[in-house]
């Protein structure tokens, strides 16, 4: 296996651990700050559709910038997602870094590390090793978001032992959110 396809594993894992923890944690959070349903959901959906338009953009100009740029970029925007939402409460600013961050509040991956790592994935291996290469991408993706589903329970227990508030030992989810962006 080479490097580049090394690489991109470790990614989509570390991505999928995120992911996996804040798909479940994100309406938690929401609830326990006094949002709505109506206003998790709005938010929810914000996440989303700009996933969309996001990768949009970045299929259209990540030839231009290379895909290594553009998952640095998308890395970095992860990080900074991951921050906003540790440090943001207001409702109007939350939809907004969902539209324009990473979380995905599926457990499916909607990101716009998807279509980037694809196309690396099909330039970085022979077309005989390309189902090998997606199978362990999907592989990977999938043991790492159960995984980051199971830490999903953390902050209650961070919260029972540690005495802090619900939304509190919620916001770590954040913090690890940011921290796999910074590593990935």
């Amino acid at each position: 296996m080479s490097r580049t396809v090394s690489l991109v594993l470790a990614g989509r894992g570390l991505r999928a651990l995120g992911d996996g923890c804040i798909s479940l944690t994100l309406p938690l959070y929401l609830l326990a700050l006094g949002y709505s349903p109506l206003r998790v959901g709005l938010i929810a959906t914000a996440t989303l559709v700009g996933s969309a338009v996001l990768s949009l953009a970045v299929g259209v100009g990540a030839a231009r910038i290379g895909h290594r740029r553009a998952l640095l970029g998308a890395a970095l925007l992860m990080l900074a997602t991951g921050i906003a939402f540790a440090g943001v409460q207001a409702l109007w600013p939350l939809v907004v870094v969902a539209f324009v961050g990473t979380l995905n509040p599926s457990s499916g991956d909607v990101s716009v590390f998807l279509p980037l790592e694809h196309a690396v994935l099909s330039d970085a291996v022979t077309p005989e090793r390309r189902t090998h290469a997606f199978a362990r991408y999907s592989l990977v993706g999938a043991v790492c978001g159960a995984v980051g589903a199971l830490l999903a329970g953390a902050p209650e227990l961070l919260s029972q032992r540690l005495r802090l508030p619900l939304p509190t030992a919620l916001l770590s989810t954040f913090v690890l959110y940011a921290v796999l962006g910074l590593a990935t």
